[in-house]
């Protein structure tokens, strides 16, 4: 998850998160697994029975960010929830950070669990995960949702690009710190991992209309009615995928997903069914 703007809700869920979700971890079992592949030692958790369904998550982020979806959606999926490199319980890899080798760590995860297609849902840079595992494994995917996608660092509204462009790994606050820091296999490595995730935001995805004109996918592309995403950058992105549908989601942020589940869970899981 982006965590652009300091002074509205979704900033003081960001600050919270990191410091609750890591409790949550440690009052129960941790359900999740780890598996070696293309230089990092990934976390992932499954959930539920049915088709497959992959929910990645948003930068500086990991796989309990979908909390507020795993006990519905587990009714009816199958789901697979990793933690992204250099991100949550999964370790860090010593070149730079894209979305193109996270969508990739994807695909080696979803060989070494035997899925040769999958629905994905994916929220911020998961959502960009998603797309990119779209355009380059169409035998792969069957349906992507993705929440705050963007093809381009210019899609950010005006604000939230200028506080990315002078964000340091300082600056992100102590809660992103301390949760990173509890998760993490190498808790050394913050400054290093953050960094990263900055240059990641700042510099990708760069992708065209005739790139997203290769997704051969259903796709709902969504959004916050209030979402650092321009509303006209969220519909381009829907426009040059063929046959995507666009659903704004009323009164809410970048953090749809965990403000909205009573709206978000059932038009995701509706989606999926078709």
């Amino acid at each position: 998850m982006r965590t652009f703007r300091w002074h509205s809700a979704l900033s003081t869920l960001l600050l919270l998160l990191p410091l609750v979700l890591p409790a949550l971890v440690r009052a129960a079992p941790l359900p999740g697994r780890h598996f070696e592949a293309r230089g990092i030692r990934t976390y992932y958790e499954l959930h539920g029975k049915g088709s497959p369904l992959l929910l990645i998550h948003g930068g500086a982020g990991n796989g309990l960010q979908f909390s507020k979806q795993v006990s519905d959606f587990a009714r009816h999926h199958r789901l697979i929830v990793p933690d992204c490199c250099d991100q949550g319980r999964t370790s860090c890899r010593a070149d730079t950070l894209t979305y193109h080798e996270m969508a990739e760590d994807m695909i080696a995860l979803l060989d070494h669990l035997g899925v040769r297609r999958v629905d994905v849902m994916g929220w911020s840079d998961g959502a960009n995960i998603g797309l990119d595992l779209a355009m380059n494994h169409p035998d792969r995917v069957n349906h992507v949702v993705t929440f705050g996608a963007n093809f381009s660092p210019g899609g950010l509204r005006e604000p939230d690009r200028t506080w990315a462009a002078n964000a340091t790994p300082e600056s992100l606050g102590t809660g992103t710190r301390d949760g990173w820091t509890q998760l993490a296999p190498d808790t050394s490595r913050y400054v290093e991992a953050m960094t990263r995730v900055l240059a990641l935001w700042r510099t990708q995805p760069d992708w065209t209309p005739t790139d997203l004109g290769r997704i051969r996918a259903k796709v709902l592309v969504c959004a916050g009615e209030n979402d650092v995403i321009r509303l006209d950058h969220t519909e381009a992105l829907a426009k040059a995928i063929p046959g995507a549908q666009v659903w704004i989601v009323p009164g809410a942020s970048h953090g749809a997903m965990i403000e909205r589940p009573d709206l978000v869970n059932p038009r995701v899981l509706e989606f999926l069914r078709r």
